[in-house]
């Protein structure tokens, strides 16, 4: 592989590696949770014992890229260094696993945000490494018209 190429292959990066990879040319993060093998509990972010049953050695799940707004709070006040500009939307989102995701919700008016709604995960560019790189993270955006026609 010529070097150029793998510029672009790489071009973009996750900026937690143990919460979520970023998979496809549009960089769609997909979160790393785990899974219990003896209870069947799931967890996110990752972790080695389960918080239910107690078991140990849990496998590696990549969660659902879709869910619904469980509760939510508008931000009014960003604190230093934050990627958006108040008001914002920081949400408990709950994925078919039943695992609660901690994010922010983009992609539409704060005022539009309701309990239930149906949301979809994606990448936002939080910054440039010194190697060119996007350095992504992910929120969670009203489940696009595209996807809804397709369930």
């Amino acid at each position: 592989m010529a070097i150029g190429q793998r510029d672009v292959i790489r071009r973009a990066v996750p900026l937690n590696e143990r919460l979520f990879r970023l998979e496809g040319g549009e960089n769609v993060p997909v979160l790393l949770g785990a899974k219990c093998p003896s209870c069947g509990h799931c967890f996110f972010p990752s972790r080695v014992l389960c918080a239910s049953c107690g078991f140990g050695g849990l496998e590696p799940l990549a969660l659902s890229g879709t869910g619904r707004v469980w509760t939510y709070t508008v931000a009014h006040q960003a604190p230093p260094g934050a990627i958006v500009q108040p008001p914002y939307v920081i949400a408990q989102v709950e994925l078919p696993e039943r695992v609660l995701v901690h994010s922010l919700v983009t992609g539409c008016a704060a005022e539009d945000v309701r309990i239930g709604m149906d949301v979809e995960i994606a990448p936002i560019k939080v910054r440039e490494d010194d190697e060119g790189r996007d350095v992504m993270a992910f929120a969670f955006r009203p489940l696009s018209r595209y996807h809804e026609a397709e369930g």
